[in-house]
């Protein structure tokens, strides 16, 4: 009976909806972004390009707008549309015409919630079904190779859904506060500053679990929904729990006319109120609660798919720091499955995919699951499994800095002022092991135990490291620039028993370094530090500083056999030989870029066939930019190279060379093919010379001398300052360039 008066009470506030515009208003909402990144395309050509891995044109759309759509124009539009609905009845006084009907207020209030689902749904759809045709549009007119017009039906369903349900609890409380609160501004100002409290969050990159607003903003950054470890974001089960909540709090608040009535007027009332906190409390509680990665049992797994251009047979697991073998894994029909119960001790790994990498943490228990993608330019990976978290930490990382670190240590700030140095150091201190130990991502998912712990570990040795550079450039003998005992104890305490990723880390090893060297400092520290290291007991800690410190004194060292009678000297003191194979490999690719070394012979091919060495550039500078069509940095670094070819053509001594190091010569034809060029392009030949040369990675820039022979096999980037400043010393030829 219930439902038939809902029914009906639908029916009338739809009829009056119709005259405030709310339908064309929910239309027009969805189609706004569409709209607007169509007309900016025309203008701005950056946006007619998409250069990423192939993909749905549709799906590419609504993955890169979602975020602007719903956390700013659905929501707005939200708010609007249940303050119009709600005081369009507060000014005509409408609701004493509805109660006076044969309907129960519960059917009056429902039916204002479920007309505002309804438009709000129109929304999502308006700009559901216009993103798919704008998107398909520009296909057309700008032909953007990468993207297909394919419609990914499920992967739609799955979006909507997810928006759907991640706005409800919005639509509950805007609604409950439009029929509470008699006038139009209060509500709107409420959810306005919902709005800013979301914006504020985003720059702070903070997530308010308890703001309802924030909700819906969290979960749209994750935009696309197949990156989710589950059907559901988490805080989608919060809307939905929100929506519960409102309801009931603002049907109560209504129908009870005021807070007293509804919720504390008699002792059932209370108790009933009172069960309803602890229900929804312990609902909250539960949705929120912290999500540990599960680790598997006496096992771990890696598995997931890849869809290429290429076939690629198998993939290759190594470690980080040894570039170790672990296993090969083969792939077919597009799947890969590796299990092992053997130990798989706690560091980072990679994944060979034909020479494309996928870097990752791992240890026993863990459930690898990556959703491999590669074309001819592009190579993307999505990840989930025990260690998403920390994935998304480390990408996170590269991007930080603090003002601690960045501003008072790199500037050499408070050298007379050491009680305000570790005023600041303390700070930073506390402040990182905070954001460590609450550190989750959008999905609720926390490092694992092993991952925290040495997190908080690397931060201690970079703050101790930072504490005795301060000593060092102000007194190492004058108490007054001692760090705080009870500050340098907990720093201490936590290095007592390193995680063993922490030990193979380049940060912890040169701090370990530095602290054997005495605080006055050396003239041959070198020689110190070796006599040091010998004296450590045997063991996986002396192996891996030792390591460090031959490569260390090798990159530092131009003269090749006083690095070879130094490896000679102590490869006997290390306990695995692995390091001694590691380091070694290492010793030769060092010596072979050695300034002054002849450079190995490079068969390149021209456009037309034609095969040459570098011998016919003798007698000029050769700038050459390792690159190849599928690597990403390769072609945002091009463009830069192809400039600095054009700054310095009017010099006859130099020449520049873009040699690429693809597999198949076709593809890089195909890439060069009608494109002029002020850097000579060829294809390499013999590709196995670049191991020996240490090219495994790209792009990488190397410059020959004019008699061949290496100047700089490590040069930086075009981008960088002293790329110039290289080259600059090479000629005596000012240089002297107007662009217009």
């Amino acid at each position: 009976m219930e439902l038939k008066y809902i029914i009906k009470t639908i029916a009338a506030e739809w009829l009056k909806i119709k005259n405030l515009g709310l339908v064309y208003l929910a239309i027009i909402i969805g189609l706004f972004v569409p709209a607007l990144v169509l007309v900016s395309s025309v203008f701005i050509e950056t946006m007619q390009q998409y250069s990423g891995i192939e993909k749905s044109a549709v799906m590419n759309s609504i993955e890169r707008n979602l975020s602007a759509f719903g956390g700013f124009f659905l929501l707005l539009f939200i708010i609007i549309a249940a303050t119009r609905i709600a005081q369009t009845d507060h000014k005509n006084n409408g609701w004493i015409f509805m109660e006076s009907q044969p309907v129960s207020r519960l059917s009056i209030y429902t039916g204002k919630f479920i007309t505002l689902v309804f438009l709000s749904i129109i929304a999502i759809l308006s700009y559901l079904i216009f993103s798919i045709i704008i998107s398909l549009l520009s296909k057309v007119i700008f032909e953007q190779e990468n993207l297909s017009t394919q419609i990914p039906v499920a992967w739609l369903f799955h979006t909507f859904i997810r928006l759907f349900v991640a706005c409800l609890g919005i639509i509950s409380l805007q609604m409950m506060l439009s029929i509470l609160i008699r006038g139009f501004i209060w509500p709107f100002l409420i959810g306005v500053f919902g709005l800013i409290v979301n914006f504020a969050g985003l720059l702070r990159k903070e997530t308010y679990d308890y703001f309802v607003y924030n909700n819906l903003s969290t979960s749209l950054s994750i935009s696309n929904s197949s990156q989710l470890n589950s059907y559901f974001n988490y805080t989608e089960y919060l809307s939905v729990m929100w929506a519960a909540l409102f309801f009931v709090i603002g049907y109560l608040f209504y129908s009870r006319r005021g807070f007293k009535n509804a919720f504390i007027k008699t002792p059932k009332a209370i108790i009933f109120s009172c069960i309803g906190l602890l229900f929804f409390g312990g609902m909250y509680y539960f949705i929120t609660k912290p999500n540990y990665p599960h680790k598997l049992e006496n096992k771990t797994i890696i598995e997931g798919k890849i869809k290429s251009n290429t076939p690629i047979e198998k993939a290759i697991l190594y470690t980080y720091s040894l570039n170790e073998k672990v296993a090969e894994i083969p792939i077919e029909n597009g799947k890969f499955y590796w299990e092992t119960q053997d130990d798989i001790s706690f560091e980072p790994y990679f994944l060979d995919f034909n020479k494309k990498n996928y870097a990752f943490i791992l240890s026993k228990g863990d459930h690898i699951q990556l959703n491999v993608n590669n074309d001819p330019i592009n190579f993307s990976v999505d990840m989930k499994g025990s260690r998403k978290a920390e994935k998304e930490f480390q990408n996170m990382a590269q991007q930080e800095n603090s003002y601690f670190y960045w501003y008072i240590v790199n500037g050499k700030k408070f050298t007379n002022e050491p009680e305000k140095f570790y005023q600041e150091a303390k700070k930073e201190w506390e402040s990182n092991k905070k954001f460590i130990k609450n550190y989750r991502t959008h999905e609720n998912i926390y490092f694992s135990e092993d991952f925290r712990s040495a997190k908080i570990q690397e931060a201690a040795v970079k703050m101790l490291d930072a504490i005795a550079d301060y000593q060092r450039m102000t007194s190492t003998s004058d108490t007054k620039f001692a760090p705080p005992q009870a500050f340098k104890e907990e720093l201490e305490t936590l290095l007592m028993q390193p995680e063993h990723i922490l030990l193979i880390s380049d940060s912890y090893n040169q701090w370990k370094l530095k602290s054997l060297l005495p605080q006055q400092g050396s003239h041959n520290p070198d020689s110190i530090i070796f006599n040091e290291l010998v004296k450590l007991p045997a063991g996986n800690q002396k192996d891996n500083l030792l390591k460090n410190q031959l490569l260390n004194f090798f990159n530092k060292t131009h003269n090749e056999a006083e690095r070879n009678q130094i490896f000679s000297t102590y490869q006997t003191h290390f306990q695995d030989k692995k390091y001694v194979d590691f380091i070694q490999n290492e010793l030769i690719v060092i010596n072979n870029q050695q300034k002054g070394k002849a450079m190995p012979q490079l068969i390149l091919e021209d456009e037309s066939g034609a095969s040459s060495g570098l011998d016919k550039f003798l007698g000029k500078f050769v700038v050459i930019d390792f690159w190849a069509t599928w690597c990403a940095p390769c072609k945002i670094s091009s463009p830069v190279f192809e400039h600095q070819a054009r700054l310095y053509k009017s010099l006859d001594d130099i020449v520049f060379l873009a040699v690429s190091v693809d597999e198949d010569k076709q593809k890089w034809e195909l890439d060069i093919k009608n494109k002029s060029s002020n850097v000579s392009q060829f294809w390499l030949k013999n590709q196995s010379v670049l191991p020996q040369m240490g090219i495994n990675q790209i792009p990488r820039f190397i410059l020959i001398d004019k008699e061949g022979k290496i100047y700089n096999a490590k040069m930086p980037n075009p981008q960088e300052s002293n790329f110039e400043e290289i080259l600059n010393q090479l000629s005596t030829t000012s240089i002297f360039s107007v662009e217009f």
